[in-house]
């Protein structure tokens, strides 16, 4: 981002947040006109006051018209929004690879950083400073909440938050899922912790079980202190996720060797929020657990998938054709140059 933006930034902090807000509506109008309010806040995650409000600014601009059967561009409009791509792309640092990559996995956004997480720690740090940058210019001013599911990479670069991300911002941090039992500083529990230190935040901890029986998972949700934290997982304003190699996962879960062969018999490649996928994005195998549903995230405004390093490709890709639109990647150049070269 050049000077000039970063000083209107600073004059102004919500400014690229709503021009980039305008123009992702004014995108979704153009690909789908004629297109209804509803559908377009379906679309991009967020909530129908929140469209009604740009479409009328951008109906008063002479950019849309709005008729009975839908909303459509002006000639205006069409031209407005040609002339902003460019702009939009510089503002925000997409470069081509960037874009090359978003538009395969199917998604709003990837951010790729240098290198190959398998073999340089230091692939951590830039992805920490990615999602930083990423949360800053996403949510808004004021309270907002953020759930967060556990995992290696993510742990490796929570320390890497901005303590500016927590300016006039009231940041609260909170598990997605319980304890897999396994190596404390990967967990949702810690994450949280560590995120809120980093931006003088506040989070909550969900300590029990990830991986429980339906009859105590319906008696588990009755539970105040958990039903606290459910409660703000659906209100959540961004989602922050890893992506699991399927077999690595399951042994995680504590996957006996009959279940982890019937996974390889049904070629599971990855995993996410409990649900195993094939190589086609197919669920080819689930567990209860207490925290996000799978089913609940596109319901949520802002989705990062945090994944890198070049043997994590084959899931990145595998886990993408149920990602909702409105997903951010954040990965490095080992893991897409794997996906772009569709090895």
């Amino acid at each position: 981002m050049n000077s000039d933006f970063s000083l209107l930034e600073a004059l102004v902090p919500d400014v690229l947040k709503i021009l980039r807000q305008r123009y992702l509506v004014l995108e979704q109008i153009a690909l789908h006109a004629p297109i209804g309010r509803r559908s377009v806040a379906q679309h991009l995650g967020l909530s129908e006051r929140n469209v009604r409000t740009e479409t009328e600014y951008l109906s008063q601009l002479g950019l849309i018209e709005t008729k009975s059967f839908g909303m459509f561009l002006t000639e205006k409009g069409k031209k407005t929004l040609q002339d902003a791509g460019p702009l939009i792309d510089r503002l925000f640092n997409a470069g081509e690879t960037e874009l090359a990559l978003a538009k395969k996995l199917g998604i709003e956004r990837t951010l790729i950083v240098p290198g190959n997480a398998d073999l340089q720690d230091r692939v951590y740090e830039e992805m920490g400073e990615e999602l930083s940058s990423a949360l800053s210019l996403l949510l808004p001013l004021g309270h907002s909440i953020v759930t967060i599911l556990g995992g290696a990479a993510l742990a490796k670069s929570a320390k890497y938050l901005s303590p500016s991300l927590g300016n006039n911002r009231q940041l609260e941090f909170v598990p997605g899922r319980g304890a897999l039992g396994e190596n404390v500083e990967t967990q949702s529990n810690t994450i949280v912790q560590e995120m809120a230190a980093k931006t003088s935040g506040t989070y909550k901890t969900l300590y029990l079980p990830e991986q429980v029986s339906d009859a105590a998972y319906k008696s588990l949700i009755r539970e105040s202190s958990i039903a606290d934290v459910l409660q703000d997982i659906s209100q959540s304003d961004a989602v922050i996720h890893g992506i699991g190699l399927a077999q690595e996962m399951a042994q995680r879960r504590g996957y006996n060797s009959i279940r982890l062969s019937e996974l390889r018999e049904k070629k599971a490649v990855t995993e996410c929020f409990g649900c195993f996928f094939d190589e086609n994005g197919k669920v080819v195998d689930r567990i209860t657990q207490v925290g996000l549903q799978f089913e609940n995230l596109y319901k949520i405004p802002h989705i990062f998938a945090f994944a890198c390093g070049a043997r994590k490709a084959k899931a990145i890709k595998a886990y993408m054709p149920n990602a909702p639109h409105q997903t951010w990647l954040i990965t490095d150049e080992g893991a897409s140059n794997m996906i772009l070269k569709g090895k």
